[in-house]
């Protein structure tokens, strides 16, 4: 059975975290601008009817009420509907203090009126628009402060209410309290899921960053807060190019530099970040498929020394191998191989938690990472491009097997067009990280 319109936007509002959300300027105080005040679409403006209308499309339930950011607008908005109500119900906005402020209503019973809203402050919701953060309060039901209700009319039936002539034909009822657990109240640490934030995703973690696109390339997202579409994905581009990216690396997908950038520029963390290094299985197959590499076994791969011989010339064959264009890899390559090993073919490194494993005949532990590009001897196997040498420090088998792994494993295009945007050690702006 579905969940009820209005039990999706309270389990929603309830699951806000309490607490302080605006910017606390040196000298002036707080400032009103918040996250729920960027997607709303204004910033530095009192933001409790910003609130109350950000819940609404943050579950898809945008068109149920009227965007305005004043308490007496949507009160003679809702009068002229007939969805006023001096009683409560579930969902509602309450006009408070004359049009001082607004909350969302939660829950009720016979003495109290149970809300949560924004720009107000934990000992009172009678703020007139002057507090810093999201709380929730207990009102009489009787008190001089609620001057009624915009009671807005659920597509799929009335929520609980009191109203013994509710517009929307429900039963009235005593009380109803939210069961979830209460959060913690506190500072705030907003986060972004980064699985969260691709194209066609509708949920918070998208209304945040468009948010952050609106402040950073102007992003105009009112008439689809929360969805991942087509504007979005423009503006995702537009960041990226604003970040120095170009062509794959600009394409309107995170990679984790420019979400992890983005949410270093606009205040918020990003969870989920090892979704960037795991390929999902279809694509390390159809990088297979596409390149005609195969693996080999582990215990097919040999450690003799080579000669020592030039990267770039060793690149430019494993993309003549690999049939890939040499514009980017080459220098990707250049760029990473330095960083591994100062281009150094037998280079190993016998120090690091990959050291373990039994001698093999060049005196280093089986599991050492090693060659130009250093890659460990499964990893080679793995990835090992046919025709070339079972030998892991030579160079030309060595780095295609790096091209392979980092296509496989980071999404990166045949073309390399994306190769520094997606694998940061291959970039020559952003410091040495490892692949």
């Amino acid at each position: 059975m579905a969940t009820p319109q209005w039990r999706a936007l309270v389990d929603h509002v309830q699951g806000v975290r309490e607490g302080v959300y605006e910017t606390n300027a040196p000298g002036t105080g707080y400032d009103n601008r918040t996250q729920f005040g960027r997607q709303f679409g204004e910033g530095g403006e009192p933001w409790c009817v910003m609130f109350d209308w950000d819940m609404y499309p943050d579950v898809g339930l945008e068109h149920l009420v009227p965007k305005v950011n004043n308490v007496s607008v949507f009160t003679d908005w809702a009068r002229t509907r007939g969805q006023w109500s001096g009683y409560r119900s579930v969902g509602a906005w309450t006009n408070l203090s004359r049009g001082g402020h607004t909350e969302l209503v939660v829950g009720f019973d016979d003495t109290h009126v149970y809300t949560k809203g924004g720009n107000t402050v934990p000992e009172d919701a009678t703020d007139a628009g002057q507090g810093y953060g999201v709380y929730s309060h207990r009102i009489k039901r009787r008190s001089s402060k609620v001057a009624g209700y915009f009671a807005p009319a659920f597509e799929d039936g009335c929520p609980p209410t009191a109203g013994p002539d509710d517009h929307r034909g429900g039963t009235p009822v005593g009380s109803w309290r939210w069961p979830g657990p209460v959060l913690p109240s506190g500072d705030v640490t907003v986060t972004v899921t980064a699985t969260d934030v691709v194209f066609g995703a509708r949920n918070t973690s998208v209304r945040i960053v468009q948010a952050a696109l609106a402040a950073e390339v102007g992003l105009d997202y009112a008439s689809a807060p929360s969805t991942f579409g087509p504007r979005t994905k423009a503006a995702v581009a537009a960041f990226q190019r604003k970040l120095g990216l170009t062509d794959g690396d600009a394409d309107g997908a995170f990679g984790r530099f420019s979400l992890t950038e983005l949410g270093r520029r606009r205040g918020f963390t990003v969870v989920g970040l090892n979704s960037f290094d795991a390929p999902a299985p279809e694509a390390a197959e159809a990088e297979a498929e596409a390149t005609g590499r195969t693996a080999i076994p582990a215990s097919s791969v040999t450690f003799g020394f080579v000669v020592d011989g030039s990267t770039t010339a060793a690149a430019k064959e494993a993309c003549r191998i690999i049939g890939v264009p040499t514009t980017r890899w080459v220098p990707g390559i250049l760029v990473a191989a330095k960083r591994e090993s100062s281009y150094r073919f037998n280079a190993v490194n016998s120090w690091d938690s990959n050291a373990t494993g039994p001698k093999q005949s060049d005196g280093h532990p089986r599991n050492c990472s090693r060659g130009v590009m250093q890659v460990i001897p499964t990893t080679f196997a793995a990835y090992h491009q046919p025709g070339t040498s079972k030998a892991i420090y030579d160079g030309v088998a060595n780095i295609c097997a790096a091209m392979h792994y980092v296509m496989a494993r980071y999404g990166v295009y045949r073309d390399g067009s994306n190769l520094a945007g997606r694998v940061q050690q291959f970039d020559p702006n952003r410091r040495p990280a490892g692949y």
